[in-house]
This record gives C-alpha cells, structure tokens and sequence, in this order.
C-alpha cells in the first residue's frame, strides 16, 4: 500500500459518508422520515472527519482540511444562530470560503500523492475536481453577496441559483469519484 494505509481508510471513509449522506438529504425531505435522514447526516458528518483525520495522518492536505472542517462547522452553528441579514450573508460567505478550502486541500493534497504513485489519471482528477469547485463556489459566493440587493439582485440570485445548484450536483458527484479512485488506488 505504499505507506498510505491511513489515507486509504480515511479517504475511504469519506467516500462513504459523502454517498451516505446524500441518501439522508433525500431522506429528510420525506415525511416522518426525516428525523431519521437528520440524524444520518449527523453520523455521516462524524464518520468523514474521522476519515479526514486517518488521512491527515498520512497526507498534510487532509490534517489542514480537518482543521478547516471543524472552524466551518463552528462558523456554521454562528452563522445560523446570526439569523437573517448582513451578518448571516457574510457567515454564509465566510462557510463557503471555509468549503472550498477543505475540497482544495483534500483534491490538491490527494492529486500530489496520486502523482508520487504514477497514478496521474486520478491525480488529473483530482485537480479538475478543484477547479470545478472553485467555480461552483465562487459562483455561490457572488450569488449570496447579491441575494442582500433589494429585488434585482434577488431575480438574479434566484435566476443563478438554479444553475449554481446543478452544477454543484456534478461537482460533489466528480468529487464522490475522485475520493472513490484515490482510496481504491492506495488499497491496490
């Protein structure tokens, strides 16, 4: 396993509870069900930074994507205690930075690793993943900051929205990919 056995664990665990907490969001739009789809999210929430701090052990990306999750998940609780307005806008920015800061240093991290290995079609992946990402949330961040414009800038951040949403979708799904690859190619 070249010496990555705790990266191959972690990222696997990731994998895991990024597909499994998928299935909880649909989950809590069912009736009933959603209380059990919540508490999912919760546990799938847990078993990732699990999986984030096995990797760290072995990749330095995924210790400071570790770190990162745990300040985001403080600003988040902040942020929803901020309600609405000014101070939620720039909570939900800051969140947002906070992800895409976790998706870099998980992709870029992961991706140098897969090169050290010769595995450079994961590695090139793994890249892609990142740019998508920055897109997606740069785009998301423009959106927010816009959303706080009295009726222009709320048509146009509903309008985007719809666009940033799907392309979101690809982005985490390229992203379940690349955590599949790069786990399966440190087992082999």
């Amino acid at each position: 396993m070249y010496g990555y056995e705790n990266a191959a664990f972690g990222l696997k665990k990731m994998f895991t509870a990024q597909v499994g907490s998928i299935i909880c969001v649909v989950l809590m739009m069912i009736p009933f069900i959603g209380v059990i789809g919540l508490i999912g999210v919760f546990v799938f929430t847990i078993m990732s930074l699990i999986g984030l701090n096995s990797a760290g052990k072995d990749i330095e990306g995924c210790k400071t994507a570790f770190t990162l999750t745990i300040v985001q998940m403080v600003v988040s609780v902040i942020g929803n205690l901020a309600g609405t307005g000014v101070f939620a806008t720039v909570f939900s920015v800051v969140n947002d930075i906070l992800a895409l800061l976790v998706v870099r240093a998980v992709c870029l991290s992961v991706a140098e690793v897969m090169d050290q290995l010769n595995q450079r079609v994961v590695a090139d992946k793994g890249r892609s993943v990142w740019k998508i990402n920055l897109g997606c949330y740069v785009a998301d961040i423009v959106l927010t900051i816009l959303a706080v414009i009295p009726v222009l800038g709320t048509v146009l951040a509903v309008a985007g929205s719809v666009v940033t949403v799907i392309l979101s979708l690809v982005a985490g799904i390229m992203y379940i990919m690349f955590l599949s690859k790069s786990y399966q190619a440190l087992e082999n």
